[in-house]
């Protein structure tokens, strides 16, 4: 019998201590509803528990995404709505414009002005249409340009400068004397020469036209800009309908006495008008004063401007090669005529250093000279991408130069044009789906010159029109299924939400009534290993015995 070292006592404790260990560990199962609470209850359930985590708040993060992404189709959708509406509208107006039962000067003239306010419409629809300041349908979204091109946002504004024809010159009178109505007036409009008949005016038009311009008042030269617009946009619109070119009409202002502004409706740098009559018999030879040469009428280009000031395009920011980021530095932006220039020597600069940093330089892997820019007539940079690579720019440390640029291609698909929209839990392409809508305004609709001032004109106008609503139609078709794919791509993501919840749910939940069970048996034994430890510390006692 020994007392120094009661061995019963000893195994009944660390019985006990294992026991309640257990107890405990039952305990924190039962009240975080968790089997693994910590990597020491389960290492490799942890590890892929988390994982599956991180995948099951991914693909709750793209259920969001594609919700957002329906609510971005459905806003462009259904702006479009309203161009279709008004498009039908059109085709009802140049209908009856179209019926000889109608006036140039009066009916017609009436059934344009709406024509043009229908336009006008579309135009504004398809510049302010955005979500969350996204332009949807001004074409920034098209996805246009060869070998992967990226269109910014416009950073260069146009504004139509005029070439005021003078009448101090004009030599023509009340007798028109000095005009032959039965000879064409030449005239170029950027760049396209239309030959205006003049002999289609009726007399009325004619006695108007052919006063002495040197003392006219400014309600009859109003009115005689009116009958000089109208007559040349015909000869436009019949020209276009010839050829099937897009040439834009004109604009033509009476700014006081004998004088007026003529104006093309272009808007980039080609933008002239140009008065072509070496005979200087027709009606704009003689009010312009031409002497023969053909050319002494014509207007200047439209003006251009920055959209900001020209500091705020030269800075840092950075540049994307499939991901990988350099940096690049744009300098001496001053005007509009140098923001492509800059751009393009701090893109060749960023990609000779990235070539130097690879050891590609001068072999057929090298991307300088690769990726050109220009400013194209909308006054947005315009990039042609033939490296092969995905390349696209962002702003970096808060700064903003890229996004002035209108270059930024975050959210955008980089040098591809189009919106993407992540949908799935990883990075991978498979995982994205890009949103691309084409230009909505009137000229790209190809509506933007027609007139139905005259009957031909409107004749002519209805194809267009039509054309122009199956353009529309076509993009929301594009926009309803993508709309639908978005819808399958949610069911899709829910479903495999609710299977990867499972999955995770049986390696980390606890069984709760299994748990009990061993609870109840932990517990038990606790308590036996208590009154075995309480039997095993009497044990000693018995030496007493030896003493008596």
């Amino acid at each position: 019998m020994r007392i120094q070292h009661n061995i019963a006592a000893l195994n009944s404790y660390r019985n006990l201590s294992g026991n309640n260990n257990a107890v405990s560990k039952n305990l924190e199962k039962l009240s975080s509803g968790y089997r693994i609470n910590r990597a020491g209850d389960d290492a490799a359930g942890l590890a892929i528990s988390e994982k599956m985590r991180a995948q099951i708040t991914g693909l709750k993060t793209a259920q969001k995404n594609a919700n957002d992404g329906i609510s971005l189709v459905q806003t462009a959708e259904g702006a479009l709505t309203e161009v279709h509406s008004m498009l039908n509208r059109m085709v009802e107006l140049a209908d009856q414009s179209a019926n000889g039962t109608y006036d140039n000067k009066v009916d017609r003239a009436n059934l344009q002005k709406e024509l043009d306010s229908l336009k006008s419409e579309i135009d504004r629809i398809s510049e302010g249409t955005n979500f969350n300041g996204i332009n949807l349908l001004d074409g920034s979204l098209s996805g246009t340009g060869a070998g992967g091109g990226l269109t910014g946002a416009q950073v260069v504004t146009y504004k139509a400068a005029t070439g005021n024809a003078d009448a101090a010159t004009a030599t023509a009178d009340t007798t028109g004397n000095n005009v032959n109505w039965a000879n064409t007036d030449k005239v170029v409009v950027d760049g396209t020469e239309i030959e205006v008949d003049w002999s289609v005016l009726d007399a009325d038009d004619r006695a108007l036209l052919a006063k002495d311009w040197t003392s006219v008042d400014a309600a009859d030269t109003k009115k005689a800009a009116e009958v000089i617009q109208r007559t040349i946009n015909d000869a436009i619109e019949k020209y276009n309908t010839q050829y099937g070119a897009s040439v834009s009409s004109i604009t033509v202002k009476g700014n006081g006495s004998g004088t007026f502004d003529i104006t093309s409706g272009q808007k980039d740098g080609n933008s002239n008008v140009t008065i072509k009559d070496s005979n200087n018999t027709g009606f704009l030879g003689v009010l312009t004063g031409i002497d023969g040469t053909g050319n002494d009428f014509s207007t200047a280009g439209p003006v251009s401007a920055l959209k900001n000031a020209a500091g705020d395009y030269n800075g840092s920011f950075t540049m994307t090669i499939d991901g990988e980021e350099i940096a690049i530095t744009t300098a001496g932006v001053a005007t509009p005529a140098n923001i492509a220039s800059s751009l393009q020597t701090a893109i060749n600069n960023a990609l000779a250093n990235y070539d130097t940093a690879k050891g590609t330089t001068g072999t057929d892997e090298a991307l300088n000279g690769k990726v050109t820019v220009k400013l194209n007539a909308n006054g947005q940079l315009e990039f042609n991408n033939t490296t092969g690579k995905k390349i696209g720019f962002e702003d970096k440390d808060g700064g903003n130069i890229a996004s002035t640029l209108g270059i930024s291609t975050e959210g955008k698909n980089s040098m591809n044009g189009g919106l993407t929209l992540q949908i799935g839990d990883t990075a991978a392409d498979f995982n994205q789906l890009t949103v691309s809508v084409g230009d909505m305004s009137s000229s790209s609709l190809g509506i933007g010159g027609i007139s139905i001032a005259t009957q031909s004109g409107a004749k002519a106008a209805v194809d267009k029109i039509k054309s122009a609503i199956n353009s529309v139609s076509s993009t929301r078709g594009d926009l309803g299924a993508i709309q639908n794919r978005l819808e399958h791509t949610i069911n899709n993501l829910g479903v495999t939400t609710e299977n990867m919840t499972a999955a995770e749910s049986r390696i980390r939940d606890v069984d709760m009534a299994d748990e009990m069970m061993s609870y109840t048996k932990n517990n038990i034994l606790v308590q036996a290993s208590q009154a075995m430890l309480a039997q095993a510390n009497q044990l000693p006692q018995g030496v007493l015995q030896l003493l008596q």
